[in-house]
């Protein structure tokens, strides 16, 4: 499959707006909770894709990353099969969101949720 990860430049002549979607700790709700994935862009200075959600519950928008994994190279969150260099975009997924021991946005689990 090719992948669905876009340019910055892709990205804007498309329509989408990644400057209303934040990045910081604080404006990303933590928990477990359903969100639509609405597009992804590769990231500039790192080997990484962010990707772009809207919460379901609240339309709270918000960007994370996905990193390459170096073991075998795949955008994959670790014990996740989704590879987020393909995934499907517009769905709803379910995530979990935490920190990490350096109190940093930690994206922890998602799945693939479908419609909702």
């Amino acid at each position: 499959m090719e992948s669905n990860v876009l340019s910055w430049n892709q990205a804007l002549v498309k329509g989408y707006e990644p400057k209303l979607y934040p990045y910081q700790t604080d404006q990303i709700p933590l928990g477990r909770y359903y969100a639509k994935l609405d597009f992804k862009i590769w990231a500039r200075k790192i080997a990484g894709i962010c990707c772009y959600f809207t919460q379901q519950d609240t339309g709270i928008k918000f960007q994370l990353t996905v990193y390459r994994r170096k073991s075998d190279e795949l955008y994959q969150l670790e014990g996740c099969d989704i590879d987020f260099k393909v995934c499907p975009i517009p769905v709803f997924y379910e995530i979990k969101i935490g920190l990490n021991n350096r109190g940093n946005i930690s994206f922890k689990e998602a799945t693939i949720s479908g419609d909702r």
